[in-house]
């Protein structure tokens, strides 16, 4: 018989950003999407991902610590008191009509992902966007296969409405929008 254990999901606290370390990103990507020609084209990708990079990880958490300062909106997924999935929201709204949100990060440790713990942390993001007042999320993805095809699958497509700020800073990306 198979144990579960219950999840949690929640606003993360300042002090609790300081569990992200927890979440384990790694992950063995074979294919990426690069953007050619107004569509999305499959090219082949050896990379292996393993723990954070010292330097990363503190950008990342400095970055998070921005957006609690801000009021931005930070959710996480506990098992047990640990961290294992992580989304997190801007609270500026932008575009021509002032309607998008960027969704500023999404992660879920590996030994979790297939769970549904990403789709609950988007349905919790596109919740808090509509009380925010924006109808869509701008999601700039890292072009791997498998978290391009998860936002995909959620709905996503391609942004109509490119943010320059965010291309110019991951202009590898895959952006993205989503109704919510």
């Amino acid at each position: 018989m198979k144990s579960y254990k219950m999840l949690i999901y929640k606003l993360l606290s300042q002090n609790e950003i300081s569990k992200f370390p927890e979440i384990d990103r790694s992950e063995k990507v074979q294919y990426s999407y690069v953007y050619k020609d107004n569509q999305l084209e499959i090219v082949p990708c050896e990379l292996k991902i393993e723990d954070w990079e010292e330097e990363e990880l503190a950008d990342f958490i400095q970055r998070l610590h921005d957006l609690y300062d801000r009021c931005g909106f930070i959710w996480g997924t506990f098992e047990e008191n640990r961290l294992v999935g992580l989304v997190s929201l801007d609270n500026k709204r932008f575009g021509k009509n002032l309607d998008f949100l960027k969704l500023d990060m999404l992660y879920v440790s590996n030994s979790h992902r297939g769970k549904g713990i990403g789709r609950k942390l988007m349905a919790i993001s596109k919740t808090k966007a509509r009380e925010m007042g924006a109808s869509k999320l701008y999601i700039s993805a890292t072009p791997f296969k498998n978290t391009v095809d998860f936002y995909l699958g959620l709905g996503a497509v391609l942004t109509s409405e490119l943010n320059q700020e965010l291309f110019d800073l991951e202009p590898e990306d895959v952006h993205l929008e989503i109704e919510v």
